[in-house]
């Protein structure tokens, strides 16, 4: 009986283990370990998107369409952003190709990082980071060809940088 309820818990453990690893978006049909899409941002005045330390997208004033490319749970994410006056604003999503499968990015997952020249972080650092990125008001409406539930956000100051992880809980799929 001993032998039996020892096997048991193990079991369990490992279920709860396997639960939390990255790529588990804990949706029915099993794990999803990337989706294939694009960035789609709105920015003003400019903005450089890195995916665990490399630069994916750099673009302008102005809503973009990143080049296609693949995004998975545990991806970090960097963004380095620059106001030369005026408003600012930053608004990002991660759709697929499709549009059926977004990556939404709310300001309460990300971080200042006080380090202005960096294109990527590490767990430990994003702990010790006290401050979540601002809210902003949007300029316009968008015109983004993708609903989300993604922020419009931004750091502290004209020129700074905000990260964050991308988790299951930011992945939505529409119903069709």
């Amino acid at each position: 009986m001993h032998t039996l309820r020892l096997a048991l818990i193990l079991c369990l453990l490992t279920l709860a283990c396997r639960a939390q690893l990255p790529g588990d978006n804990g949706l029915a049909g099993g794990n999803q370990a990337s989706i294939k899409g694009s960035f789609l941002v709105s920015v003003d005045d400019s903005c450089t998107i890195f995916v665990n330390g490399k630069t994916v997208f750099q673009c302008g004033i102005g809503e973009k369409r990143s080049p296609a490319l693949e995004l998975k749970v545990g991806d970090r994410i960097l963004v380095q952003l620059v106001n030369t006056g005026g408003p600012r604003h930053f608004f990002c999503l991660f759709a697929s190709a499709d549009g059926q499968t977004v990556i939404s990015f709310k300001r309460t997952d990300f971080k200042i990082d006080p380090d202005m020249d960096v294109t990527d972080f590490t767990g430990l650092q994003f702990q010790t980071w006290p401050k979540y990125a601002k809210a902003q008001e949007r300029l316009k409406p968008s015109t983004l060809p993708v609903q989300s539930n993604s922020d419009s956000m931004w750091g502290d100051l004209d020129r700074c940088i905000i990260a964050g992880y991308v988790t299951s809980s930011m992945i939505s799929h529409k119903v069709q």
